[in-house]
Formats: C-alpha cells, structure tokens, sequence
C-alpha cells in the first residue's frame, strides 16, 4: 500500500501566507470602494452652508474676520474660527459645483480608511470595513471632516513610533499647522500626543519594556512640542485657545439639544441594532464590543496604555456621538495590533516535539486560514450587501438621513424658498430656525443677515432658546409681536420637512390662517410667511396662498424606467408632502400621497408614523395602532414612542400607555418628555407614588437649564402641576396646594392650571383666595 507524506507545518504556512496575501489584497479593495461609495452622498451637513460663506467673504474682502458678520442679531459678535477648510470649500464649489464638494467628502473618507488600514494585517483591515459607516457619518463635507483625516494621519504616525520606533514623526507639526487652520478639532491632534506620552509612561514601571519605552520618548519630545508649538501659526495665535474655552463652556448646551454631541444610551433597542446586519449603523455596537474585548486582552497582557486608551475612547463614543468616527480610528489600528498580536502567538510553533506535532500544526494552520477565509467572505458579502443598498437609495429612503446617493443638494434644503425671496425681494429681516441658518448664510447673505445658525455661539444660550420657542408660539401672540418689533423682522422662512423641520413648527395651521403674518410660499420643504404691514400689502396680494387648496408634487408615476434617484427623490417629495398635509388637517389627501409613496418603498419608518396619526385622527385607531407598531418595529424613534405612548392616553389604556413610556424613557437620549408623561399616565391609575418617582427623574433629565428656562416653562409647569396631583392624592393638601402655586409662576397664563389652584384653595378652606385663582383664570 503506498504511502504519502504527512503536510508539514512550514508549507501549510506557506499555502496560508499565499492566501493571506490574496485576501489582504481583496480586503482592501473592498474596504476603500465600500469607503467611497459610503462616503458619496448629496450635501446635508448644516454646517457647510456658513462655512461656504465664510470661504467667499474671505476671499472676497482679503481679511479674517473675528466677529460675527452674517447675521443681524449678533453682528459683531466674538467669533474666532479656522477659517482654511471655508476657503478650500468655497474653491472646491467654484471649480466644480456641489458635485465636487461631495466628491471631495467621499474622498475624505475613504482616505480616512486608508490611513487606519494596514496591508500587511488582515485583522486591521476586517475592523476598517466594520468601522466604514463611523467613519462615512464624520467625512461629508464640513470642517470637521479634516479632524477626521488628520486625526487618522496622526493616530497611524503615533501608533507607528509606539510599535517600531521608525514613524516620520517629523511630519506632526507640519500637519498641524493645517489641522489648527482648517478646524477646532485640533484639540484632538494634542490629546492624542498626550495619550501617546502615557503609553510609553505608563511602561516605564516594567524593566523589560522601560529601555524601549525611554528611547521613544527621547526620540519623540522634539516633535511632539514642535507640533504644540505649531497651533501658535494660525490668525489669531493664542487666542485660538478662547474659541476652545467657549466651546467648552457651551458644552452642556449642545449635549442637551444639538443631536450629534448626544450621549449614546444602551438598551435592548442597541441590541436590536447590533444585531441588525444590513444597518450600518450596527457598526458602533461591533466596534464598541470589540475595543472592550481588547481592552481585556491589553490587561491581561500588560498592555496597560493600549487598555486606556481603548476604553477612554469608548467612553467618549458613548457620551458623544460626534466622536464615534475618531473612536473607530483607534478601534481599528490599536484594536487591531492587540488582536494582530493573539493571532500571531497563535502561529507559533511549539518547541519539541516537532515531529509529532507536525500534522496537528498543519492542520491547525489550515482551519485557522479557513476560518479566516470564512470570516473575510462574510464581511466582504456584508459591506457588498451595504454598498447596494446605498447606491440603490434603499439605506437613505429606510433611514432618518437627509441624504440621498450620488452628487447634488440635499431634498431637505429650501432651494427653491430662497429663489423666491431674492427674486421677489421680500422684507428683510428674515427669522429662521437653527438648522436653517447656514443654508440661508450661503444663498443670501450679505443681501438678507440670517436670524441665527448652527455656529451657536456667536447667538449665545438665550437667542437659541428664543429662536426654538418662537417656532411652538403662535402667530399672533405677543411673543411673535415683541419679536418682530425689536428686531425688525418682517419675513419668516421655516422648514417643513418630515425630519428636523415641521416637528419643531407645530403653528403651521395657526400661521395659515393668521392676519398678521401671510403665507405667500409653501412647497414641500419650506413656506414663506410676510407680516402685513402697509409696505408689504401688494407682496402680499401678488403671491396669495391658501394653505386649504394649495397643491404638492403631482401623484404622478414616473414609470418603470426611471432612475433609482430619480425615484428615490419622488418618494421624498411625496412622503413631506403626506406630512405637511396631515399637519394642515387634510386627512383624505395625505392618506393618498403615503399610498403613492408607500408603492416606491414601504419600509420607511416615518411613512407608518404618519400614515397612523392620520388614522388615529380618522378615528381609525385598530389600524393607527397596527401603524405606530410597524414605525417602531422599523426603526424606535422618541418620536414614534412618544406619539404611541399619547394614543394610548386618549384611549384611556393607561398600563400600556406607562410601559411605552418607561421604556422609551429608558433608552432616550432625551428622556424628560417621557418621564414627565409616564407621571401623567401613573396619576390616571391612581399611583402618585410612582407618579412623583417620575416626576423626579423628568426634573433631573431636564435639558431646560442654563437660559432654557423660558423655554421649558411648559414642561416645568406641567411636571410641578403633576406633583401637585400626586400629593392631593397622598391626602397632602398643603405639598398639592405648594406645587400648583409653582406651576402657574412658571405658566402664568395657563388658565387651567389657576382653575387647579383655585380648587385646591376650596379644598383648604380658602375661599377668597380660591376665587382670586379663579378670576385669574378668566384673565390670565
């Protein structure tokens, strides 16, 4: 019988580094074309419109600004800002348009990628495909793009210094005097050389590693204080440092109410996501539980810097989403060298005994290449599955993006709004909402100064309060009027699209039938509204619009030959239009634009959300039910909980009413409209107890602070009214009767709560007093 030799070790390393060298290859290439193609979508960031502006007045006037110059609220005030990335944008657009921006983020992006890769570790490069949608979030063109990229570039440098000690570290300052120009991001170039000077502190304890690690740190001090030194080169010098310090100081604002600086809170809804393959964003939870697993493996083997930085990375992913993209940076290249390092002990031979153990070798070392061959093939199939449903719109059309794939302008901004007020002429000043801002800087600006925008602290805390409150008053109330008066505003430019615009404009219907402020534009992103006075009465007459009548994209099939955009594009079209209509109360028609968009595609979270509270106002409620239940099966927003959780109130299903809000609470980044209703929903069932645990942990995740106060006087109140109603059902009249004297100081023409005083008077025996707290009712 013959005999065949056994397969050694040494050649079934051979075949596994063959087929390493084909799948680092394939990796790759997968990794940057799924970087690039996630990274190519339309313009959406609001940030870019003012840093556009920012670049042409520049260039324009041949000087740096340090105030505040497109905005008629707060001209002239403070504000120091990199202004480099703005001259590259600006030029960028004037060379090739809003393609060549987007272009330029897809760019940015994928160079990103390839920056944290390396070609010669299959692991690094497995964790750059997983980390592609974090990073894709932080690279569309904005400034904070650059941070990105360069925080990339610096990590690579570091991380290479720290391994071989053969890194050109010459190059940090030389890139820092760009990143301290184009971006306050900055700060994180100098962090991370902090974060590197601990890792070689934090191995001097140890005799095996100390030489190593004070060899780099003699080679390393030189340019790590040329790069500090470097943040000197910029306009304004030192001073670049106060920008810094307010921003730190408006900090706690933009973690209440800017959505990219939120914390991020884990909950059975995460897991849903993580597991999710087809969402991107499931990404965050990979990368997250694979830095902690790390950070374990670092500890065991006395990694001790690596673990720190892992974790302390992790940690500011969780409390900010803003920096998930510079936390996957640090996942992939430092994740990625601890489980490089697993790997290859595993590789090692063990000494003795070689002949014996040959064939086990070889046959651990082939199942170790199979099983990596297994796990690169099912990412590469994920991120494949991932670029389709990018480039087919299916990601933008399920997901909340504002984006849809390709080149071009978001379908969320006003462009057509903004043609008509120039080529109308409308009244200055024009009052706009946050999100706005820099749109309308870029489109019109030094025409029409804009009210406020996404820079924020040029306006301070108390005109971002009072742009956000003007949005919920109506038109004719005497905030509007003061408003208007002191400020010379005669225009009012809103957005009403389905995400971020017509939530946070509840008066629409209130505003369309208004004496004092006349819509003469509406499309189905934006309307227009004028105030009358005698100056603007044959604007008015010349551009009449009945918000009863007016009419929206025609439902009108584009046929089976259109492009994915194109249709992509009418979905969107259709879906605002459904939402503008059920917010004006007209039932029938919005009912058809979601049928027309529910046939382009069906699985839009948003779509079901409206389709439901229109039949919850049709008196449809088995059916809005079935509908709100899809919503959040397809995507759990707080606002879809918070929409569920009121239906179940007006149906009087208090218990079920209480579970969606426990739960929304639970996981919400902003939970205070939760806890304060699952208050209201434990008063119904005579539980004041739990009633006023709620309303405790509604006060204490309250984002109205810090010059919010006004604007959350409706909540406060509604919160202290709430005590006061536990307590009256604790039998304690007098805590009742403290609360409600609380909540109409905070709402003082809120009538029915002086009604309430006024009852709890009566209760107490207080008779004169109870009828002043019901004459106030009357005249509040």
């Amino acid at each position: 019988m013959p005999t065949y030799p056994e397969p050694s070790a040494s050649s079934g390393r051979n075949l596994e580094a063959i087929a390493e060298r084909y799948i680092v290859w394939i990796l790759s290439g997968v990794a940057l074309i799924y970087a690039l193609l996630a990274g190519l979508h339309t313009l959406q960031d609001f940030d870019l419109g003012w840093q556009l502006a920012t670049g042409r007045w520049v260039l324009q006037h041949h000087q740096i600004f340090s105030g505040d110059v497109f905005s008629y609220t707060s001209r002239g005030a403070t504000w120091i800002y990199p202004v480099l990335s703005g001259i590259l944008f600006y030029v960028t657009y004037v060379a090739g348009g809003y393609a060549l921006l987007c272009w330029m983020g897809a760019a940015a992006c994928a160079g990103t990628v390839a920056l944290v890769m390396r070609r010669d570790s299959i692991v690094r490069l497995l964790l750059a495909i997983i980390a592609v949608p974090l990073i894709a979030n932080r690279t569309q063109p904005r400034a904070e793009m650059f941070t990105t990229l360069l925080f990339a570039a610096f990590l690579s440098l570091l991380w290479r210094h720290y391994r071989t000690q053969r890194s050109r570290l010459w190059l940090l300052p030389i890139l820092m005097v760009a990143w301290v120009n184009l971006h306050l991001g900055f700060v994180a170039g100098l962090a991370l050389c902090g974060a590197f000077l601990l890792l070689d502190v934090l191995d001097l304890p140890f005799q095996e590693k100390r030489a190593a690690a004070v060899a780099r740190l003699r080679r390393a001090w030189p340019w790590l204080s040329l790069t500090c030194v470097a943040t000197l080169a910029n306009p304004w010098g030192v001073h670049i440092y106060t920008a810094l310090v307010r921003q730190a100081r408006a900090q706690s604002l933009h973690s209440s109410w800017v959505v990219e600086w939120e914390s991020v809170r884990p909950s059975w809804g995460s897991l849903q996501q993580a597991l999710d393959l087809r969402d991107p964003q499931s990404s965050f939870w990979w990368l997250l539980a694979i830095a902690i697993v790390c950070a374990v493996i670092a500890l065991w083997r006395k990694r001790f810097g690596a673990a720190v930085l892992l974790l302390a990375a992790s940690y500011l992913a969780i409390q900010h989403v803003r920096l998930q993209a510079l936390f996957a940076c640090i996942a992939v290249v430092v994740g990625g060298a601890i489980l490089k390092e697993v790997r290859g002990r595993r590789k090692v031979e063990t000494p003795g005994a070689r002949s014996k153990l040959r064939s086990v070798n070889a046959r651990r070392i082939a199942w170790s290449g199979a099983a990596l061959f297994l796990l690169a093939a099912a990412l590469s199939g994920i991120a494949g599955v991932r670029v389709w449903d990018l480039v087919t719109n299916r990601y933008y059309s399920r997901s909340t993006q504002l984006s849809l794939f390709g080149t071009g302008l978001s379908w969320w901004f006003p462009e057509r709004a903004a043609d008509f007020v120039r080529r109308e002429k409308l009244p200055a000043n024009i009052f706009n909402g946050y999100s706005l801002g820099g749109y309308l800087t870029w489109r019109m600006s030094p025409e029409y100064g804009d009210y406020i925008d996404s820079r924020a602290l040029p306006f301070g805390p108390q005109l971002f309060f009072r742009a956000y409150d003007l949005g919920t008053e109506p038109p004719d109330s005497p905030a509007w009027r003061q408003e208007a008066e002191a400020r010379g505003v005669n225009t009012i430019l809103v957005s009403l699209a389905r995400y971020g615009g017509i939530t946070l404009f509840p008066q629409l219907p209130a505003f369309c039938h208004s004496q004092t402020w006349r819509p003469v534009y509406m499309d189905e992103v934006s309307a227009i509204f004028v105030r009358r006075t005698p100056q603007t009465e044959l604007l008015i007459d010349r551009s009449p619009i009945d918000c009863d009548k007016i009419s929206f994209a025609p439902l009108t099939y584009m046929g089976p030959h259109a492009s994915m955009r194109a249709r992509a594009e009418q979905f969107s079209s259709w879906a605002n239009a459904a939402r503008i209509l059920y917010s004006l109360g007209r039932y029938p028609e919005a009912l058809d634009y979601l049928d027309h968009a529910q046939t382009v595609f069906a699985d839009n979270a948003n779509l079901h959300l409206t389709r439901a509270l229109v039949l919850e106002y049709t008196d449809r409620a088995a059916e809005a039910e079935a509908e709100f239940r899809t919503s959040i099966q397809l995507e759990p927003s707080d606002e879809a909980w918070f929409d569920l959780g009121l239906f179940y109130m007006t149906q009087k299903r208090y218990a079920e009413a209480a579970e969606v809000f426990r739960r929304s609470a639970e996981s919400s980044a902003r939970p205070h409209d939760m806890w304060m209703l699952l208050g209201q929903a434990y008063l119904q069932m005579n539980q004041p107890h739990q009633a006023l645990g709620a309303f405790d942990k509604a006060e204490a995740s309250s984002p109205f602070r810090e010059g919010g106060e006004s604007v959350g006087a409706g909540f406060n109140s509604l919160v202290a009214t709430g005590r006061a109603k536990a307590w009256y059902q604790l039998g304690d009249l007098a805590q009742a009767v403290t609360f409600q004297e609380e909540a109409v100081k905070l709402a003082p023409t809120d009538a029915k709560l002086w009604l309430g005083l006024g009852d709890l008077y009566g209760a107490q025996g207080r008779t004169l007093q109870a009828e002043q707290a019901r004459s106030h009712a009357k005249n509040p």
